[in-house]
């Protein structure tokens, strides 16, 4: 390969589908080629039937799949969105899942409905799992591990990315507005905001979460902003915070101390 592609994922892509023509890319690579904007690939990932060594950035694995988890995008053979999720999710890679969940490249019901068509698989654990820490469709890692947080702790009441109807003022009308916060306990009209910089780090974010507070407050809600560090670093903390806010079904009885790790499945409960 020339050395002035050399460093090009899609160089690699192209060369591998002249290589091994029936070869399907998989993992970050397929979710790059088809979902906007782009994600980083570092390496490509590429599901062959027979053992191959690995070659510049490409990775080759043992394996295969069915043709409704492949999609022929022209110049060669990927996997389809869902199937490439349960691939990056058996391999710890969370972050490309969660941006495909939020750009609708995917949903969770796609990446569950792909778990039943590959019964039998050497990952079946990790791919249960993937389809487990996706079931509440998370926008971000964060996002991801609270919302495992609260299924280890038995926290009940939430449901994750659903729509909350505001009804609100805009130019001196009533209109309806729709927001989906990243856990909403209706009962107790309290939604769950993991608020990271990446997001909400610039004056027209600071506007726009203004006016969602002032949104939310009008409908009589109640918003619980938390970031990522002070998830990670004070998780117990939260909780109590969180917990006594909740309704006495919707909380365990006995709330026990966590620890956060960074690896699935993120939480130890030390006591």
């Amino acid at each position: 390969m020339s050395p002035r592609v050399e460093a090009d994922p899609k160089a690699w892509i192209y060369a591998n589908w002249l290589w091994r023509p029936t070869s399907v890319v998989t993992g970050r690579a397929a979710l790059s080629l088809q979902m906007e904007p782009r994600i980083d690939v570092p390496t490509i990932d590429a599901l062959l039937p027979y053992r191959y060594a690995d070659r510049g950035l490409l990775r080759f694995h043992h394996a295969s799949l069915p043709g409704e988890l492949i999609t022929d995008i022209g110049m060669g053979l990927a996997a389809s969105p869902e199937a490439a999720a349960l691939f990056l999710g058996s391999h710890g890679d969370w972050a490309p899942i969660c941006d495909a969940l939020r750009t609708g490249a995917v949903t969770a019901d796609e990446i569950r409905r792909a778990r039943e068509l590959l019964p039998r698989r050497s990952d079946a654990r990790l791919m249960d799992l993937t389809v487990r820490y996706t079931s509440g469709a998370p926008y971000s890692v964060p996002e991801l591990e609270f919302h495992e947080l609260l299924r280890i702790l038995g926290i009940t009441g939430w449901k994750a990315n659903c729509p909350v109807r505001l009804n609100v003022t805009e130019g001196g009308r009533p209109v309806v507005r729709e927001r989906y916060p990243d856990a909403a306990f209706e009962a107790e009209k309290l939604a769950v905001e993991i608020n990271s910089e990446k997001y909400h780090n610039s004056s027209d974010a600071f506007a726009r979460d203004t006016l969602r507070a002032r949104w939310f407050a009008t409908e009589g809600w109640r918003q619980f902003p938390v970031t990522p560090a002070q998830l990670r670093n004070n998780p117990n903390d939260l909780l109590a915070d969180l917990c006594s806010r909740l309704h006495r079904d919707h909380r365990p009885a006995g709330l026990p101390r966590v620890e956060y790790r960074p690896e699935a499945p993120f939480w130890r409960v030390v006591g």
